[in-house]
């Protein structure tokens, strides 16, 4: 589906509150923050890239500026993740025409264009449904999640913590899941023994 445009909406204007005092998203994988290796990998997609991030914090934009994504500012974040999902599709919608929008957190420090492509694939079987990637018989859910765009006004609507989860289990037979092994849409990095753990793992 050539003419099917997916955007790409990357969370960042969380707190990192147990990484006890650190930056999650600053901290470096591979010599390279966490914020920067998982956009460069979706931008390697050649699709449109945005990331929320609080308006007042200077060091996650300064990252940010090093990519080719574009940064969308939530002047209040302590509203939750569902406020943040809002304002970032209100303003990805005011200049870019999209058909679906994929949703992902930004702490996800295995996930490579190799395996947003194969989402993508499946997604695209089925494009007018949502799509989420699970595995162990569906009870651990990953992301990135894509919504087609007859979900974005929903999307628009939704706050508080829980993210756009009302949203999937009000439509879920209208959800298209993705069965997989593959860890990288589930292993996140929390705290400072998730970056260790994450280290020997791939050591």
């Amino acid at each position: 589906m050539a003419d099917h445009r997916i955007g790409f909406l990357f969370l960042a204007a969380g707190a990192s509150s147990r990484m006890r005092g650190s930056d999650k998203l600053l901290e470096k994988i591979n010599g390279v923050p966490l914020i920067q290796r998982i956009l460069n990998e979706a931008l390697k997609l050649n699709f449109p890239v945005f990331v929320t991030v609080p308006a007042n914090d200077t060091d996650r934009k300064v990252i940010i500026s090093k990519t080719n994504a574009i940064a969308i500012e939530v002047q209040c974040p302590d509203l939750g993740m569902g406020h943040s999902i809002a304002q970032g599709l209100i303003e990805i919608t005011k200049t870019t025409a999209l058909s679906s929008l994929a949703i992902c957190p930004s702490d996800l420090p295995g996930l490579k264009i190799q395996s947003l492509n194969k989402l993508i694939s499946y997604f695209l079987k089925r494009p007018e449904m949502i799509c989420r990637p699970v595995k162990n018989g569906h009870l651990l859910t990953g992301h990135p999640v894509i919504f087609p765009k007859r979900y974005f006004q929903q999307l628009k609507l939704i706050h508080g913590d829980k993210g756009a989860n009302n949203i999937i289990q009000r439509n879920r037979k209208f959800l298209n899941n993705f069965d997989t092994d593959d860890d990288s849409y589930f292993k996140d990095l929390d705290t400072p023994e998730d970056f260790a753990n994450w280290a020997n793992y791939k050591s």
